[in-house]
């Protein structure tokens, strides 16, 4: 699948935005000195709309990834589909002028069992190939979903911190609670809750070596595929040529 791999790096790569951490951080420290209490609400609804605005993006993101990927599957399977056909009618042309050679009912044999041998050789190649990109394709599917779900826990669990630290400096804020203590707490808290996300999401990030070994299990499947099929019509044309040594025996495409 051409270019599927840049798609997944994009994918895997920068789909985590901190960005609106530090902003947080920043306000809180510098309205601190004008009110923090009177500052609250104003800093709370400002970090509601950078998440509000996070997901909106995020989720857009994953549908078009997800169409991406969609597309170019819908036309990498069209394109094997075509060849495929291509592939089996030139086939069709190679035994049929084998067979205007076979003359004797011992050549008639061997060409019926090259053929059989060839037909269920590119059988096997192609089932072992459509199970290895079907494996391949479901192993993605998983490894998004899984990821989706990490990038959700972590972002959510951000948000319910962040309004948690609020709702204590609200309050304390009620309580009379000095300040420049509400300040401190308040971004103490915040920091707490960027630490956090920032651990998860190193975890998240090591979600991208399940992608590489299920393009090296892929790659490890196709191989093995390519190396039985080349194997078993090295045989088949070997037998056959014992039947007709003197003529040329076609190499089977795919």
């Amino acid at each position: 699948m051409r270019n599927f791999g840049k798609i997944l790096k994009v994918l895997f790569g920068g789909m985590i935005v901190a960005g609106f951490l530090v902003p947080v951080l920043l306000l809180a420290q510098d309205n601190a000195e004008r009110g923090i209490c009177a500052r609250l609400s104003i800093l709370s609804s400002k970090i509601d709309e950078r998440f509000t605005n996070f997901n909106s993006k995020l989720e857009t993101r994953r549908n078009e990834i997800a169409n991406r990927i969609e597309t170019r599957q819908n036309e990498f399977d069209a394109r094997l589909a075509e060849k495929r056909a291509r592939w089996d009618a030139n086939r069709e042309e190679h035994f049929a002028k084998l067979e205007e050679k076979a003359q004797t009912d011992t050549q008639k044999q061997a060409l019926l069992t090259f053929r059989e041998a060839v037909t269920a050789a590119i059988s096997a190649r192609r089932a072992a190939i459509d199970t290895a990109n079907q494996n391949f394709r479901e192993g993605v599917q998983a490894a998004i979903a899984s990821r989706k779900l990490a990038v959700d826990t972590a972002t959510a669990t951000l948000r319910n911190s962040i309004k948690a630290a609020f709702d204590k400096a609200n309050a304390d804020c009620q309580t009379g609670v000095d300040p420049k203590t509400i300040r401190e707490n308040l971004r103490t808290d915040l920091k707490a809750a960027r630490d956090k996300f920032g651990s998860d999401r190193q975890e998240i990030e090591k979600l991208k070596t399940s992608i590489e070994t299920l393009i090296n299990t892929r790659k490890e499947a196709i191989k093995k595929a390519i190396d039985d099929f080349k194997a078993a019509i090295e045989k088949a044309k070997t037998d056959f040529k014992a039947a007709f040594p003197t003529s040329s025996t076609p190499t089977p495409a795919e």
